[in-house]
C-alpha cells in the first residue's frame, strides 16, 4: 500500500477496536470502509477529522466518507424554529462540515485520492441504496428487536439533540427519519458500494453497530459486515 502525504501531520494519534472477531477479521482484510460523519456533531473538530481520514488510508484500500445531512431541519422545527431559521442553520452546518472535509483532505495531499465524499442525501435514489432501505424499512417494522434497537438509536440521538428541553412526538419523528435514513449504511455496505467486505467507522458505539456485530436471531447485516470504533489513542475505551 502506497504511504499517504500529508501536508500537515495530523497531531492525534488514533485508536480503533472492532466489536468481535468477525468484525477483526473484515478489519484485517481492508477492503473498503464507510466514515459517517454527523454534521453539527462537535466530535469531529479539523484535527481529529484529519486524524481519522489518516488512519482509514492506513488501513483500507477504498474509502467513503459520507456525512447525513438528513432530517437536520425537522429536528430544528421540532426544537421550536422557524422553517426560514431551520433551512439557514443547516445549510451553515452542511457546508461547514463540508469545509472541514476538504480541508482534511488537503492535508492529506495525495492520499485524497483514495476517498470519495458525498452527503447521505446523495445516496437517498441511488438504486443500490434503495434496495438496502427496503430491507432496513421491513425489518423496522417487522423485526421487533431491530425496532427497538433503532428507537435506543433514536432516543440517544434526540436526548443529545434536545438537551434538557421536553421531548415531543416531533423530535422523535424527526430522529426516527435520521436513524431510518443511517440504518442501510450499518447493515449492507459491501452492496451500497459495490465491495466485498465493508467496515463503519466511527467514534463509538451505536445501538445499531453493537446489535448487529452481537450476532442477532432476526435481522442481520450482511455477511461481509463490520464494525470499528475509532478514537484518539488517550481517550479511555470502556465503552467499547
Amino acid at each position: 500500500m502506497p504511504p499517504h502525504v500529508l501536508t500537515e501531520a495530523p497531531r492525534i494519534e488514533m485508536h480503533g477496536e472492532p466489536l468481535g472477531d468477525n468484525c477483526r477479521r473484515i478489519w484485517q482484510r481492508a477492503e473498503h470502509a464507510l466514515i459517517g460523519i454527523s454534521a453539527g456533531n462537535s466530535y469531529f473538530n479539523q484535527d481529529r477529522l484529519t486524524a481519522l481520514l489518516a488512519w482509514a488510508e492506513n488501513h483500507y484500500e477504498r474509502i467513503d466518507v459520507v456525512y447525513v445531512d438528513t432530517a437536520l431541519d425537522d429536528m430544528l422545527l421540532a426544537d421550536g424554529r422557524t422553517p426560514e431559521s431551520a433551512a439557514k442553520s443547516v445549510k451553515s452546518t452542511v457546508r461547514d462540515v463540508r469545509r472541514r472535509i476538504n480541508r482534511s483532505l488537503e492535508r492529506l495531499g495525495t492520499a485524497a485520492e483514495r476517498f470519495r465524499v458525498r452527503a447521505l442525501s446523495e445516496l437517498l435514489d441511488v438504486p443500490e441504496y434503495r434496495a438496502v432501505r427496503q430491507r432496513t424499512d421491513r425489518a423496522f417494522a417487522e423485526d421487533a428487536e431491530f425496532a427497538a434497537t433503532c428507537e435506543a438509536m433514536v432516543q440517544e440521538i434526540v436526548a443529545h439533540r434536545a438537551g434538557d428541553a421536553p421531548v415531543t412526538d416531533a423530535h422523535l419523528r424527526a430522529g426516527l427519519a435520521y436513524v431510518q435514513a443511517e440504518a442501510p449504511l450499518f447493515t449492507d455496505c459491501p452492496a451500497i458500494f459495490g465491495v466485498t467486505e465493508s467496515v463503519v467507522l466511527y467514534h463509538v458505539k451505536t445501538p445499531i453497530s453493537e446489535y448487529l456485530a452481537g450476532d442477532p436471531q432476526g435481522f442481520r447485516a450482511a455477511p461481509g459486515q463490520g464494525y470499528v470504533v475509532v478514537r484518539p489513542a488517550e481517550m479511555a475505551f470502556a465503552a467499547v
